[in-house]
């Protein structure tokens, strides 16, 4: 029963977002991406009687601690509620298909809910005590020539189950790129890159995590429901 509960990458999307967050535009798109997919972790939680308790606890500290004003507040809110609603229709569907009901969810499905939704809270936590330490200086901001060499493979996800997208992005020197055959050049600045050429409806942030991997997310056509994360590999 993978396709109902999708939420074993979700954590680890979190954990990789979760370092040196601060109220920058950038930053309230993580806040409303981990918004958008904790709405979808309690809707598997609901359907199948686990307690969300736990996940609706750690997501409200992290949006206590990002500072928003009361329209953001609410913002937030009902994208919310409406991510639920829809993950819940996209449940049930599923469960019908499958011959179960509310409530009697299988066996696997269970275990899988009880062994992530700490992982979960966990990464929620995690995000927020990032978001606190913006009080220290921020980083120079990274160059172009900074971005480090290599092959970027790309993974998206869906309803917090991460999919490898098959796009592999091979950052080259001298600010150009390859996606397959086809190439075009970037731009850096202040973390954010701008492409030419097969990714030029794309925007992306490029940064290297506290683990040392460098990362590139990309966001297609200002639309952040179609993104992607595309560490680059060791």
């Amino acid at each position: 029963m993978n396709a109902l509960v999708r939420i074993i990458p979700f954590a680890c999307s979190l954990a990789a977002a979760g370092t040196s967050l601060g109220a920058t535009p950038d930053s309230r798109d993580i806040l409303e991406s981990a918004n958008t997919q904790a709405a979808q972790v309690q809707a598997a939680l609901d359907f199948c009687k686990r307690d969300a308790t736990p996940v609706v606890r750690a997501l409200d500290g992290l949006i206590g601690a990002a500072g928003l004003s009361l329209p953001q507040r609410d913002h937030l809110r009902r994208a919310y509620e409406q991510a639920k609603r829809d993950e819940t229709a996209r449940i049930a569907g599923i469960a019908s298909q499958k011959g179960f009901a509310q409530g009697a969810c299988p066996a696997a499905t269970l275990d899988t809910l009880d062994k992530q939704t700490p992982v979960i809270v966990k990464s929620l936590d995690d995000m927020r005590r990032g978001w606190r330490q913006t009080a220290a200086p921020a980083p120079a901001p990274v160059q172009a020539a900074d971005i480090a060499p290599g092959k970027y493979t790309c993974y998206t996800f869906d309803a917090g189950q991460l999919n490898y997208a098959y796009t592999d992005v091979v950052v080259q020197k001298s600010g150009q790129y390859a996606v397959g055959a086809k190439g075009g050049s970037y731009q850096l600045k202040d973390g954010r890159v701008s492409f030419t050429g097969p990714l030029s409806n794309a925007t992306g942030r490029y940064a290297v995590k506290q683990t040392g991997v460098p990362q590139l997310d990309l966001v297609f056509n200002g639309d952040n429901r179609a993104s992607m994360t595309c560490p680059r590999g060791r």
